[in-house]
């Protein structure tokens, strides 16, 4: 059996799959950070995603309950932006933290909603 050493579990971090994720974005103590380039998430994100720069963010950019869920997820399980975003949120005491680790690589592929953003920051479907 071959396991695989990602970043999310390096740093002791659970981690939630892209179906639990889809099953839940519309749970109101569910909140989901995306860690991809500002290009990428315009491209295409998870609904209702917030955009966190993974190095530069602050627990008032994050859920207001810190019982809440907090999901991080970047490109894929070899993008280590996810996995150092939730390891921020858990040190700032944060307690259910999970990595997407599959990314967006995954839920593409499985043909999931995205939402995407114009150059001036506006949604679309």
């Amino acid at each position: 059996m071959k396991v695989r050493i990602t970043t999310t579990r390096l740093f002791g971090l659970p981690e939630i799959s892209v179906e639990e994720v889809r099953s839940r974005l519309q749970q109101s103590d569910f909140y989901t950070y995306d860690n991809t380039p500002v290009s990428s998430y315009r491209r295409h994100h998870l609904p209702g995603a917030k955009h966190l720069d993974p190095g530069d963010y602050s627990a008032s950019d994050l859920a207001p309950d810190k019982n809440a869920t907090l999901v991080f997820y970047c490109t894929d399980a070899l993008c280590g932006a996810g996995p150092y975003a939730a390891k921020r949120a858990r040190n700032m005491g944060f307690e259910h933290v999970y990595v997407m680790t599959a990314g967006m690589a995954v839920w593409l592929r499985k043909g999931y909603p995205v939402e995407q953003e114009d150059r001036q920051g506006m949604k679309t479907a």
